[in-house]
Parts: C-alpha cells; sequence; structure tokens
C-alpha cells in the first residue's frame, strides 16, 4: 500500500496541475500510479466527482410506496433516500445535525426518521420534529437543525443523486441515452436478483475495465469469438458497446430470447449492449436481461459492486430457473473480471508500474473516461461533450 506523505500529495497535486488532455490516437497513456493510490486524489474525487456529478444509488424498486426508504454509502456519503408521505422522492444525507449519527439504517418503512444516538425525530421532507430537552434551550431553532437535503432524479426506474445543490439537471449529463434505449422500456422491468460483490481495488480499474473489450478475448473465453464483430463509442459521460449475436447459434451466451419485448428494432433483437456511464454506473442489455452495476468506491484501494438482474415483466423470463441460468452466467464471467482486478492493484503500488501506451481502438472508453476523471478533477467539467470517439472493428 501506498501511504499518503507530503512527497506523494505534492505528486498527486503536480499530476492534476499539469495534466494536459491527450489524444487516444496521438500516444494516449495509462494514469500514473498515484491515481490509483493516492489518498489526496481519491479524497478530491469524493469531492470534485461524487461531489459534483450525479451517480446512480438505485433501483425504485427498492422502495415500496409512501413512507418507503434505503440507505446507501457509495463513495462513503452516508444517503437516505425515500418516498415521502405523499409519495415524492427525496434524499439527504444519512447524518443527524445534532452530533452525526444515523437516522436510519438499512431499508424499510417509516413514518419518521429517528436518530440512533439521541432520539432527535425528522419528519420525511426533512424537518426537525422532536429534540428531547431541547424544547426550552434558549436560542435552539427547530427550522436550523433540517436534514441537508440532496437533489435526486430517475432515468426509468434508475435512481441518481447530485450532491451540488447547484448542479444541472440530471438530463443534461444522461444526453442521448434516454433515447438511444427507449424501445426496451426498462421502467416496466422488473428486478428479479442482486448481490455485492467486493474487489479489494481501487474503483477506477472496475470502471476502465467495464469500458474496453480489449480484455475479453483472455479473460472471457466464453465471448472471445464476438470479438471481430463488437462495434465501440465513447462521447459525453457514456461509452457504449454493442455486440451482434452470430448466425450460428441462438444469440450471446446461448441466453434463450423465445420470448422478448415487442417494439424492439431488429439491431436491439439480435444484440448485447454495453453501456458505461460517468462515473458508477454500467449495464450489460440484451432484449430479454439486463444486468446492472453499481461501483461504490469505499476507500482508494476498495471497492464494492452491487449487481442486479433485471428482466422483462413476463412470466417465464421471471421462472427461478432463467433467473438462476442467467446469474450463473454473469457472475462467472465478474468473478473473471474481478481475479485480473486485484493483480492490477497489487501491482500498480509496487516499484515497477510505469504507464503504458492505451490501444486507440479498443480502449477508447478507457480513454474517454480517464480524461472525464482529469476534467472533473481539475474543475473543467464543462467541456466533456466535446469528447467523442466511434470504432466499428
Amino acid at each position: 500500500m501506498v501511504d499518503l506523505s507530503n512527497n506523494s500529495l505534492s505528486n498527486a497535486i503536480k499530476i492534476i496541475e499539469d495534466w494536459q488532455p491527450q489524444d487516444v490516437k496521438q500516444g494516449a497513456r495509462t494514469f500514473p500510479q498515484e491515481m490509483y493510490t493516492s489518498s489526496a486524489i481519491y479524497r478530491w474525487e469524493q469531492e470534485r466527482i461524487f461531489g459534483k456529478a450525479w451517480y446512480y444509488v438505485g433501483h425504485l424498486s427498492q422502495l415500496n410506496g409512501a413512507g418507503s426508504f434505503f440507505t446507501v454509502n457509495i463513495a462513503e456519503q452516508p444517503l437516505i433516500i425515500l418516498l415521502n408521505k405523499v409519495g415524492e422522492l427525496r434524499a439527504f444525507f444519512n447524518i443527524c445535525p445534532h452530533r452525526a449519527a444515523p437516522v436510519a439504517l438499512g431499508s424499510g418503512e417509516c413514518h419518521k426518521l429517528t436518530c440512533i444516538y439521541h432520539a432527535w425525530t425528522f419528519d420525511l421532507d426533512g424537518n426537525l420534529k422532536g429534540a428531547p430537552e431541547m424544547e426550552d434551550v434558549p436560542g435552539f431553532n427547530f427550522d436550523e437543525h433540517r436534514l441537508i437535503s440532496v437533489k435526486v432524479s430517475r432515468w426509468g426506474q434508475f435512481i441518481f443523486v447530485n450532491l451540488d445543490p447547484d448542479c444541472q439537471p440530471l438530463e443534461v449529463q444522461l444526453g442521448e441515452l434516454p433515447a438511444l434505449f427507449k424501445n426496451y422500456r426498462l421502467e416496466d422491468w422488473v428486478l428479479v436478483h442482486s448481490q455485492d460483490y467486493w474487489t479489494p481495488s481501487n474503483w477506477k480499474f472496475f470502471v476502465e475495465n467495464n469500458a474496453e473489450s480489449y480484455h475479453e478475448p483472455i479473460v472471457h473465453p466464453i465471448i472471445a469469438k464476438y470479438y471481430q464483430h463488437i462495434q465501440v463509442e465513447a462521447r459525453h459521460h457514456y461509452y457504449l458497446q454493442y455486440t451482434p449475436y452470430l448466425n450460428d447459434e441462438e444469440n450471446l451466451l446461448n441466453l434463450k430470447i423465445s420470448t422478448y419485448l415487442e417494439g424492439l428494432n431488429p439491431r436491439e433483437i439480435d444484440g448485447c449492449s454495453i453501456m458505461s456511464f460517468f462515473p458508477n454506473f454500467a449495464w450489460v442489455l440484451g432484449p430479454s436481461y439486463a444486468v446492472i452495476y453499481l461501483i461504490d468506491p469505499q476507500g482508494k484501494s476498495q471497492t464494492r459492486i452491487q449487481v442486479a438482474w433485471l428482466v422483462p415483466n413476463i412470466e417465464s423470463l421471471k421462472s427461478p430457473a432463467n433467473v438462476q441460468h442467467l446469474v450463473t452466467i454473469f457472475e462467472n464471467i465478474l468473478q473473471e473480471d474481478l481475479h485480473i482486478l486485484s493483480y492490477l492493484q497489487k501491482n500498480v503500488e509496487s516499484l515497477g508500474y510505469h504507464q503504458g501506451r492505451l490501444t486507440p481502438y479498443r480502449e477508447i472508453g478507457t480513454h474517454l473516461f480517464q480524461q472525464l476523471i482529469m476534467q472533473y478533477l481539475r474543475h473543467e467539467n464543462s467541456g466533456v461533450a466535446d469528447l467523442m470517439y466511434k470504432n466499428n472493428f
């Protein structure tokens, strides 16, 4: 492990200050060591990326009517997501303004939020309603002790938050994504399984891995045959990868698609899409399945990946046998990725690590992600829409 010191802090500052945009076709290189090992850079990512960008926190099915809630701690920022008494979506820091204890744990239903430390109580709009033995304290103002609210919005069933009170709407960061995938009508799909996975590696390694196909024929033999048919593009805040199903079999990974949603076009029926949306949301999407990834930094070298499996609301697709088949296939692929990532973190911390050259064809998504990271860290995120790459192999 590379610890923070005055020297490494100086190096981190220099890396951010000296950075210049790189052309992926003109010598773009991987990140320097400090981007994966520096405590200072991780803190800046918390403040300048997860404190400024819209990021994914959960699926609407985690809420079940007025008064329902769930808690998250993504990038070590404790939040509570809930539906208030009239069913409106709300988000707050899960921090009591008294002495910082949480006002909710886990998930469930409630008619009020109660601090687990000193029992201060709040309504579901964040207003302080009760503070034991404080009612008659001179100068104590209930209105000055509200929960800190957080911007919250949805793309269909996917819930996003932004900690910046002056942020632009989620739609600005999403760009064309809702229009590109509108035929799937994902708001009607159902969540059939969810599970957490952990990797002892920096969160950016997982995102970078999701945003390139270069590793696929080596790390994932089951999908190696599709390698030369992949089409990729990267722009704005997202990476898109499309893999057509081959004619000599039913489809990718032998997943039966005898049932799929009406309204999909031939390209959507006959292929699989990978999408990575900055900073922490990704999916693998076919005509009868979706695998959703929430990437959650939990330190500079620890990452939680919450994986959720969705299918159209069709009985045969929701059957235990089909769900288990989906879970097994994509869990095996994920474990192959996590195995590699554990080596990356160890090696990037070694004395022998040096920056490598990115391939200008297969790693355009990784390159875009790294450019976005640096732009956010330098407070230059207004120009990200100018980045665009497209490759068909």
